[in-house]
């Protein structure tokens, strides 16, 4: 059996995403020594890319919101 069919079915979808991800990394990781920590390093800065953007994304959206509520208060 393999491990990965004892995951839970949601953890499961989101662990092969990041699998399929690393191999648009496939020729680095092919020639690193140890090419299953190489591959999970590139798992890591792809998680950490997306935190990243999404951190972006986030203050962008709290500095609208903050200027909507200033602008609603100058209307009063």
């Amino acid at each position: 059996m393999n491990w990965k069919d004892k995951i839970d079915n949601v953890v499961k979808e989101h662990l092969d995403l990041q699998i399929r991800k690393t191999y648009d990394q496939e020729e680095a990781f092919n020639k690193a020594d140890n090419k299953a920590n190489a591959q999970l390093w590139i798992a890591i800065a792809n998680l950490s890319r997306e935190i990243f953007e999404l951190n972006l994304k986030l203050k962008y959206l709290e500095k609208k919101q903050k200027n909507k509520k200033i602008k609603n208060l100058k209307r009063y």
